[in-house]
């Protein structure tokens, strides 16, 4: 069948984590990742069954997504079980620029 011992059963398929140094970069081996553009702003999550959650997503892996409730409170939403995702994107704000003469 080939080498069996050359495939990794372990290997993720949506990010290789390449170490250069102390510094560690992330190359993109599948579709282009949202989740990183939404952290730290206010987001609402849909369920599967129709439940809307409101929150600000503070961290994430693999599977789960930990998003602030406020007052204090904070729950783990696992991505399976999430139907949509809203999030408003803000542009950048751009100085305009001041010409002197």
């Amino acid at each position: 069948m080939g080498n069996e011992a050359d495939i990794d059963p372990n290997a993720d398929d949506q990010a290789a984590a390449i170490v250069d140094g102390s510094k560690a970069e992330m190359k993109a081996s599948g579709p282009p990742q949202f989740i990183p553009e939404i952290s730290s702003g206010p987001i609402n999550i849909r369920m599967k069954d129709g439940r809307p959650i409101k929150g600000v997503l503070e961290a994430h892996n693999l599977y789960q997504l930990l998003l602030d409730l406020g007052h204090g409170k904070k729950i783990i939403v696992f991505k399976g079980a999430i139907s949509s995702i809203e999030y408003e994107d803000k542009p950048k704000k751009v100085k305009p620029s001041v010409q002197k003469w």
